[in-house]
């Protein structure tokens, strides 16, 4: 019964760093599957500039996405394609699509996080923008 409390108080330790971790983000890309390109850039009179990057295909479509630098910061990012083909994948991407583009903006580069259930996405959404930020010099 001694062994109880030191149990008990090594559980509780275990357990509170275990629920304080935050593992840290990865700072390299994830390699492009596809190598197919569309940029378009431009630039306003406000200093913007918009760049579409790499189409990226996965087994579930392709994704592309356009993202918008001011100032050296990124200020805007669109999803120009997600998966659709199936309504299973359209689901996927409506959900998928604001939170790829929240941490984004939140990351100021593409090294975001992965979204549960939509990992393939998730991945393709990561590699555009990576191409996207290169073409910009972000």
């Amino acid at each position: 019964m001694r062994r109880a409390p030191v149990v008990l108080i090594a559980t509780a330790v275990a357990t509170a760093a275990l629920l304080s971790f935050h593992p840290r983000r990865s700072a390299t890309p994830i390699a492009a599957q596809s190598k197919t390109t569309a940029g378009s850039s431009g630039s306003t009179a406000s200093g913007n500039r918009t760049v579409t990057g790499a189409i990226e295909t996965n087994q579930y479509g392709q994704v592309q996405v356009q993202v918008t630098v001011s100032g050296g910061r990124i200020t805007d990012v669109k999803a120009v394609q997600l998966p659709s083909e199936s309504p299973r994948s359209s689901d996927i991407s409506a959900s998928a699509a604001p939170l790829l583009r929240s941490e984004a903006l939140q990351a100021q580069s593409a090294s975001i996080n992965v979204v549960s259930g939509a990992t393939y996405t998730s991945d393709s959404y990561q590699a555009s923008l990576q191409s996207a930020l290169s073409r910009t010099g972000v």
